[in-house]
């Protein structure tokens, strides 16, 4: 869980009750995504975006661009969130508006975010990962399920 911390990816996912969801679920992402092809995906990103969270680029009639995640669609509109940090605020675009619509190829999620980690960190959130959330270092078991009250230390 240090590295799933130091790595940012609580900023956006959320595991074992981890994090922000504001990203694809990632219990749900190791259920299709083992070994490689996890690892894969925390390398690269973009090497396979969820449908759900695929940002898309709209060019209106008049030339405004709109980028974000379609989070509805109806027959006369599509229902955007153009900030993932806020997804309840969606800005409503006529179809009839839309000259161009393209879809994005690359992942929202950034380039880079394990770099900050050692080797043995990238393969430790790997396998927490794959756990689904239940696989910690050694120096922090000890603490997995423990309550303490604020005045008493972990053991």
């Amino acid at each position: 869980m240090t590295a799933f911390v130091k790595a940012k990816c609580n900023q956006c996912h959320v595991v074992a009750g981890h994090g922000v969801n504001l990203g694809p679920d990632l219990l749900e992402s190791v259920k299709k995504l083992k070994g490689h092809k996890l690892l894969q995906q925390i390398i690269e990103p973009s090497s396979e975006i969820n449908e759900k969270f695929r940002n898309t680029q709209f060019i209106t009639d008049e030339g405004r661009v709109i980028i974000g995640v379609i989070m509805k669609e109806d027959d006369k509109a599509y229902h955007i969130a153009t900030n993932l940090l806020n997804p309840k605020s969606l800005t409503v675009l006529p179809k009839k508006q839309i000259d161009e619509m393209i879809v994005s190829k690359v992942s929202p999620m950034p380039v880079g975010l394990i770099n900050v980690l050692t080797q043995d960190e990238i393969l430790d959130l790997h396998a927490f990962l794959e756990s689904g959330g239940k696989h910690l270092p050694e120096h922090m078991k000890h603490h997995h399920g423990e309550i303490h009250d604020q005045h008493t230390p972990p053991k």
